[in-house]
């Protein structure tokens, strides 16, 4: 019975044996660099006490798994696994070939290479190493090996509170370093287009002083610096040596992150206005992140943590758009905007995760995927910030004019004249050009007010400023000055040219009928000085008084300003 169970085991063996041979591809081309998950082999194990020498026996046995469909991530797990890449170098000269694993956050992460059934060599990486003790100093953990010509084989041990993920390449220290500028591009781009977004969007914060254009760059500030850790830049370039920080600053900056979409949400759609209930319970949402915050980083595991904090991210992404559809269905503006680049945020997520997980091929565009969807998300959040801000400054600037503009009449009203008049006026004292004034009202207006109605007045008003319009040059600025009065300022126009100007209004205003048939008539007071000569303000008050002359003479007439001398 004995020879019969030694009979099965060495077939079993050499099944597992063949299977693997079979599993090896040939040595890696010299300028590639190729993912090679799919020919690993896995194992699981819980037994803290499993060395490399009796976990490379346990693969001869045939105990390891076949990683058939090329998963790169295993989720979380507090398991050992190990992981075996057999490498067949079909020279007849060592070649020299780099190991990559594309995770910066597992803790654990030991090779050891076996060659002719012996351990050669041994490296720790992972981020409980710092990078003063690794062999080669980059972002992501890597090792270089002299594979000797034939069958060799690499043992992986991984060990993480974070999610297991190792998507695994191997080639020579040429292609590696092809990929590393291409990555390098890559992220120059992305966080030199994100720096731009924040300062664009602090720049415009400072100008409005509006809470939501705060609230953006807080939020991009806060994926900015997530992305940097868990990427590995930060361990990699400014904490190199600390490996507490490089552990507990991703789920610290994780729930950053998650807080300040929550707070990004509720201040960027308007929804004091659109949400009131959400709105009204904000500081209690704030609150109780807050709590749930404390409670994982006191008394939670950093798995626990990370866990925990994945699972709110998850959720809150639902919950982002279902907050913009309810903004949306109520009419919110900035919602047409806020829905659709969530969905690009969470779609590059989503695309990352699925090649993750193995559900699409495994790639690193496809891996890429959030950090694209992300830079889109947060593009298209700024162009509808730097929208409402057009926006607002038309509503502003429609306000401002609305405000110096008479309704009635449509011409520009007291509020307007110094800013309309004062660059003519600056010119005239450069040019020493004369300036005139004249000051119309229109007489027993009361009156007419009184027996025909307020409508028959603002008819008689608007037809009074169409025949103003009808008569001024371009250059020339009329004003409804107030009630039934009006002002026209008249640049380089001397005392006659303004007199004729005004008794050919006065006619034409005399042939604007009322229902009974009388004519309205108009005082008018005129004055011209040089700029030099006399202040504005003083030049207003001088037709004024001229106003008054014309309507103590009788009214109906034109009265000029004796004072100044004829220009």
């Amino acid at each position: 019975m004995s020879s019969i169970q030694a009979f099965c085991k060495f077939i079993f063996v050499l099944l597992c044996t063949v299977s693997t041979i079979a599993a090896t591809e040939a040595f890696p081309h010299e300028n590639s660099l190729t993912l090679v998950n799919d020919r690993l082999f896995l194992y699981a194990s819980a037994n803290s006490t499993l060395d490399a020498e009796l976990a490379f026996e346990t693969f001869k046995q045939g105990h390891f798994a076949e990683n058939t469909k090329g998963k790169v991530s295993l989720g979380f797990t507090r398991k050992n696994i190990w992981a075996v890449l057999p490498v067949n170098n079909t020279n007849e000269a060592t070649e020299s070939r780099v190991i990559r694993i594309d995770n910066a956050w597992l803790d654990t992460l030991d090779v050891y290479f076996f060659s002719n059934d012996a351990l050669q060599k041994k490296v720790s990486l992972g981020d409980n190493i710092p990078f003063s003790q690794r062999e080669r100093s980059t972002r992501m953990p890597s090792v270089e090996y002299e594979f000797p010509a034939g069958q060799s084989y690499v043992l992986f041990r991984f060990r993480s509170q974070d999610p297991m993920a190792f998507p695994m390449y191997i080639g020579s220290e040429p292609a590696m370093q092809s990929e590393f500028a291409k990555n390098a591009y890559l992220y120059g781009a992305m966080y030199g287009g994100l720096l731009i977004l924040l300062i664009y969007n602090l720049t415009l914060y400072a100008y409005v002083r509006e809470i939501r254009y705060l609230l953006y760059p807080i939020y991009l500030f806060a994926f900015t610096a997530f992305n940097f850790t868990y990427t590995g830049h930060g361990f990699w370039l400014v904490w190199p040596d600390s490996v507490a920080i490089q552990q507990w600053l991703m789920p610290i900056l994780m729930f950053g992150y998650i807080f300040s979409a929550v707070v990004f949400t509720i201040g960027f759609l308007n929804t004091r206005t659109f949400l009131p209930a959400l709105y009204d319970s904000r500081l209690r949402i704030y609150g109780a992140l807050i709590a749930l915050a404390v409670l994982l980083f006191l008394f939670g595991s950093r798995m626990v943590i990370v866990l925990v904090q994945l699972a709110i991210l998850s959720m809150l992404t639902f919950a982002m758009l279902f907050t913009g559809y309810l903004a949306y269905k109520n009419k919110d503006p900035m919602a047409k905007f806020f829905i659709p680049a969530i969905l690009m945020g969470t779609g590059g997520a989503s695309f990352s995760s699925l090649a993750t997980w193995g559900v699409i091929p495994f790639s690193q565009a496809a891996f890429r995927g959030i950090e694209v969807g992300m830079m889109l998300e947060m593009s298209l959040l700024s162009i509808s910030l730097g929208f409402n801000f057009k926006l607002a400054q038309d509503a502003r600037k429609h306000a401002e004019s609305n405000a110096r503009l008479d309704p009635l009449t449509n011409l520009y009203n007291r509020r307007a004249f110094i800013e309309l008049v004062q660059p003519s006026w600056e010119l005239g004292k450069r040019n020493n050009t004369p300036m005139s004034i004249l000051l119309m009202d229109l007489d027993w207006f009361k009156k007419i007010n009184d027996q025909f109605g307020h409508a028959t007045g603002d008819e008689v008003l608007e037809r009074v400023a169409k025949e103003i319009k009808n008569r001024v040059r371009d250059s020339d600025i009329p004003l409804r000055w107030g009630g039934e009065e009006f002002l026209i300022f008249l640049p380089d126009t001397t005392q006659e040219q303004a007199k004729q100007l005004a008794e050919e209004l006065r006619k034409k205003i005399e042939q604007v009928a009322i229902p009974n048939g009388e004519a309205v008539t108009t005082s008018i007071g005129v004055v011209s000085a040089l700029p030099t000569q006399v202040e504005l303000e003083k030049l207003i008050s001088m037709a004024d008084e001229s106003l008054y002359l014309a309507k103590e003479e009788g009214r109906n007439r034109t009265v000029v300003h004796s004072s100044v001398e004829k220009l």
